[in-house]
């Protein structure tokens, strides 16, 4: 991918990092354009129901805020947009709510390639703006959209009694695992221990399983959705 304009369209910030951090890398080392659209505030469902904006909820949120942008420095990414909806309780808004914001980002920012969460993510936000990536990327002779990628995401994928995520498209990180792993960590509420896989080892080791899977040291994965060729 060379000189692209590639819009990452998440439920949450860390989502992009731990889903497609490699690919955020190497693409900045290949010039492509990186817009990143942010659906939910990620913080708000640790707290019981009716404190989803109490103080200390808030506080919690312009950390996790601050930490985002703490990681887009790093990762060398300027364009951000974020949206505040309530962590886990996507299914609560009109889906066409989520729909209109992506419209409006794709007509703005006209990107040739859209990545986005899979749809067998056992986090409900994940899966809905799945659906609403799919209804706004409907084919159109004026869309400039010429391949979208969903990718997985540590925990949130794996941990599915039916997990249908089957990769089809392989990334290779080896030269970047390093730099995800130092971007992964700035997000110190959302790591664990080993063996949760959002942890440290979870991720290498993740992206080891997907090097075999590929013939690479460390590789991401993903699934073509959809792809046009002129």
């Amino acid at each position: 991918m060379k000189k692209e304009k590639i819009l990452i369209v998440v439920a949450h910030p860390d989502d992009e990092t731990l889903g497609c951090g490699g690919l955020i890398l190497k693409s900045k080392k290949n010039n492509n354009k990186i817009s990143l659209l942010i659906l939910g505030e990620g913080v708000s469902a640790r707290y019981k129901k009716g404190e989803e904006d109490s103080k200390i909820s808030l506080k919690a949120r312009r950390i996790r805020e601050k930490e985002l942008f703490k990681c887009m420095s790093y990762l060398k990414i300027k364009n951000i947009e974020i949206h505040r909806n309530h962590c886990t309780k996507f299914d609560k808004y009109p889906l066409s709510n989520f729909i209109n914001i992506i419209e409006n980002k794709i007509k703005n920012f006209k990107p040739t390639i859209i990545i986005t969460h899979n749809p067998y993510d056992t986090n409900l936000d994940h899966k809905i703006v799945y659906e609403a990536v799919n209804v706004s990327c409907r084919p159109s002779s004026s869309s400039k959209i010429k391949k979208i990628l969903t990718f997985e995401v540590p925990c949130s994928t794996h941990l599915s009694l039916k997990n249908g995520f089957k990769p089809n498209y392989f990334i290779d990180i080896t030269k970047e695992i390093n730099q995800k792993i130092i971007a992964s960590k700035i997000y110190k509420n959302e790591l664990r221990s080993f063996p949760f896989p959002r942890s440290i080892q979870g991720i290498k080791t993740l992206s080891k399983f997907r090097g075999m899977q590929s013939g690479f040291k460390f590789a991401e994965a993903y699934f073509v959705e959809r792809e046009l060729i002129t």
